[in-house]
């Protein structure tokens, strides 16, 4: 007997940026949300992580006090449909440091 995983209905039906707002940094914790659908991202490996640090590290150090470079960090691209990502490596405005791109503190 083989098991069959059931993907819960939840994750066929678009999600708007209302909706991924009310959900807890547990719910959002592990995927990413493409054209309003959900999209699950396994865990990155230490030899996919390991590289991403370095280049963060060294943009970080490149970019001078106006610049930070972050390896955990969600973006969100566009509200309709909601597209949400988690890149290896994101750049952004040290001013910005506590703004929560996807809506979450």
């Amino acid at each position: 007997m083989t098991a069959e995983m059931v993907v819960p209905a939840w994750m066929h039906t678009q999600i708007s940026a209302e909706q991924y707002g009310s959900w807890t940094e547990e719910q959002c914790a592990g995927i990413e949300m493409v054209d309003g659908l959900v999209v699950v991202s396994p865990s990155a490996s230490k030899r996919h992580n390991r590289p991403a640090r370095i280049l963060a590290n060294a943009l970080d150090t490149a970019a001078g006090p106006d610049w930070n470079a972050d390896t955990d960090f969600d973006v969100r691209l566009q509200d309709v449909p909601l597209t949400n990502r988690r890149p290896d490596v994101t750049v952004y405005r040290a001013e910005t440091i506590d703004l929560a791109p996807t809506g979450l503190s």
